[in-house]
């Protein structure tokens, strides 16, 4: 049965009655927000300041913090967009997925990568690659429990396999035209809780394949597109309004600066084209991957890129060892904003449009994966269904399925 939407025209209109009441307007928050940045101009008094927070007694601070001297930039700066290297390598992955189900009677899950590389700036075809990686045996399915895998391990595992087939194909291509620009479509800075099957080893293959980029000397970034629940900038601005005692006594968020985005700071202080200062995210998590090597510290800096027709502000994560070249930054600035013309009105990077295209798994896809695993039981244990019988999902299968009209 379809939902009944006349039921729901009165909740629909007490919903636009409570929309109509609520406040969207952070016009006066962000004027304090931006008059903060321009202030913000002596970097010994912004470190003084973080030194104070990661002390013992004080705790809590999750915002920005500035690169370590000499690679520290003024946190009210932003930067025109530099000239583009006359030729480039780059590199772009992204993953999909489908999910165990416990219905199989042997449970699987698949991962895909999709790999897109682009010459810019020379007259090579792109490369293109799929990289499908189907896993099925039970000691890899289930954990120590014999639960079949929850869907964040796979997410996790998924991550994992982007981050390493990315350092495989850059080490491939070390050799070719320079720079070699490797982009990651997420964060760079992944964490597998506990809560995530074989969590220990996920880290330590990330961290590996962190490390196989570092030696093929790759700008690795990782874009975040529209990035509106980020609030490290807007967090740093609120620090340096308090003074010393309420640094120790206030609650280091937003303060007074609440329900503003470094979304909405950037996209009214970056002209098209622009990036912030580089900056990094003081975290227990970013000091950890700093205590593996000072070259894997994750900064970030925020781009306003444009396609001529539409601007949008991303973030753009990127390791210590790209964040101290200055010329590896100028140029990652700059094939970006090349990378995000290309598409027409969409203000997005043409190899991640393309690396994302190929790596999804369609739901048509999923259906012809699953018929071709039905074949090989036919034909291996043609006495026994694959699926575990469910009334209940035969029941839905029923009940949701097309309907045959018959006269009589």
């Amino acid at each position: 049965m379809a939902l009944e939407f006349n039921k729901l025209v009165d909740q629909l209109h007490k919903m636009g009655r409570m929309i109509q009441e609520l406040d969207f307007d952070v016009s006066d928050r962000l004027q304090i927000a931006i008059q903060r940045l321009y202030a913000a101009d002596d970097l010994n008094a912004i470190h003084e300041r973080i030194d104070m927070v990661r002390r013992p007694d004080v705790s809590g601070y999750r915002g920005a913090a500035p690169l370590d001297a000499p690679h520290h930039e003024r946190i009210c700066d932003t930067f025109s967009p530099p000239s583009a290297p006359p030729g480039a390598t780059i590199l772009a992955v992204d993953g999909s997925q489908i999910y165990p189900n416990e219905r199989w009677r042997v449970p699987y899950f698949l991962t895909n990568v999709g790999l897109f590389v682009y010459f810019h700036g020379q007259e090579h075809t792109p490369i293109q690659a799929t990289l499908p990686k189907l896993t099925y045996h039970p000691d890899r399915v289930r954990d120590k429990n014999k639960r079949v895998l929850t869907n964040r391990t796979i997410d996790a595992l998924r991550t994992t396999r982007e981050i390493e087939e990315l350092g495989k194909a850059a080490w491939e291509l070390r050799e070719q035209a320079r720079p070699l620009v490797a982009l990651y479509d997420n964060h760079l800075l992944f964490w597998a809780n506990e809560d995530v099957t074989g969590h220990t080893e996920l880290m330590r293959k990330y961290h590996g394949s962190l490390v196989h980029l570092h030696d093929s000397r790759s700008i690795l970034a990782g874009y975040v597109d529209n990035p509106t629940r980020s609030r490290l900038v807007i967090r740093l601005l609120h620090l340096m309004s308090l003074s010393e005692e309420e640094v120790r006594s206030s609650e280091l968020g937003a303060g007074d600066l609440e329900g503003l985005s470094d979304v909405d700071l950037f996209n009214a202080v970056l002209a098209p084209g622009e990036r912030s200062a580089l900056m990094v995210q003081n975290s227990p998590r970013n000091l950890a991957y700093k205590k593996r090597g000072e070259n894997y510290e994750i900064a970030f800096f925020y781009i306003k890129v444009t396609s001529g027709y539409q601007n949008a502000i991303a973030r753009i994560d990127l390791p210590m060892w790209v964040a101290r070249d200055t010329q590896a930054v100028d140029d990652l600035h700059a094939l970006l904003l090349m990378q995000c013309a290309m598409q027409g009105r969409n203000p997005y990077p043409y190899v991640l449009t393309r690396a994302d295209e190929l790596a999804v798994v369609s739901s048509k896809d999923k259906a012809k994966l699953e018929e071709m695993i039905r074949l090989e039981w036919r034909l291996n244990q043609p006495d026994m269904d694959p699926l575990v019988f469910s009334a209940k999902g035969f029941g839905k299968q029923i009940a949701r399925s097309n309907k045959r009209l018959h006269e009589i």
